[in-house]
């Protein structure tokens, strides 16, 4: 698989135990996994890249912001932080899987402006068919079992 894929990387934070194997863990989860199956592995200053990072809510409290908003921006590694909150209705629910997407979809685009005001020209379009190759595989409710016992952690 060439570079072109290799621009997004996936992480979260959790705010509290109960939400380990949660179905917003397992959606968030199944979709890293997915990213890493459909672009390989992903290594640092291979080119313009956006880190979304989903940060749930749960018994340790909650976030101050809402929605997505871009965060560091690390220049050597030409990677971009974006950090989506996710709304404790969402993370509550039954299936989340439908935000989850609209988020990476979000990202690409708080990506794509961050990397222009640099003059840093952002694989948009890769990334957006990235998102929707996913997205496709995430169709159904088959990521609901998802087993975390069987990934890498490598992101």
């Amino acid at each position: 698989m060439g570079g072109s894929k290799k621009m997004i990387a996936i992480g979260n934070v959790l705010r509290g135990p109960e939400l380990r194997f949660s179905s917003i863990d397992k959606a968030i989860m199944a979709v890293m996994n997915a990213i890493v199956e459909l672009r390989g592995e992903f290594e640092l200053g291979q080119g313009p890249a956006v880190n979304v990072v989903f940060y749930v809510p749960g018994s340790l409290g909650g976030f101050d912001w809402e929605g997505s908003r871009s965060s560091t921006f690390f220049r050597k590694d030409q990677l971009q932080m974006v950090q989506v909150a996710i709304p404790k209705e969402v993370a509550d629910s039954e299936n989340p899987m439908d935000f989850v997407i609209a988020a990476l979809h979000d990202a690409n685009v708080i990506a794509f402006e961050c990397f222009r005001k640099r003059k840093i020209e952002y694989p948009f379009d890769e990334a957006e068919s990235l998102v929707e190759e996913v997205h496709k595989k995430m169709s159904g409710t088959a990521w609901l079992f998802f087993e975390q016992e069987n990934t890498s952690w490598k992101e």
